[in-house]
């Protein structure tokens, strides 16, 4: 059985993103959340390093506005170990 390396649980939840990049903005949804980071489900993944503004609509109260930096990308929309379609973000505190 392969271990959970991560340092902090992920939580799964979807709740849309917008996405502000140096080309324009793009939508997408997060599969799962933890302190430092997330999976964005989205078409159009990013590079690995880009920078970006996320604004996430959580389901109660304003958006939360959080610069990330992309640290995956996964263009494939392969369902195996990488995931659906998207990028690994590291927030950016």
């Amino acid at each position: 059985m392969e271990r959970n390396k991560r340092l902090y649980p992920r939580s799964k939840v979807r709740w849309p993103v917008t996405m502000t990049t140096s080309i324009g903005t793009i939508e997408g949804e997060t599969k799962d959340v933890s302190t430092l980071g997330a999976y964005i489900q989205c078409q159009e993944p990013l590079n690995p390093s880009e920078n970006i503004l996320l604004s996430v609509r959580l389901p109660a109260g304003s958006p939360l506005h959080v610069f990330a930096e992309v640290v995956l990308s996964n263009s494939t929309g392969l369902e195996n170990k990488t995931g659906p379609p998207g990028m690994g973000v590291r927030f950016l505190w």
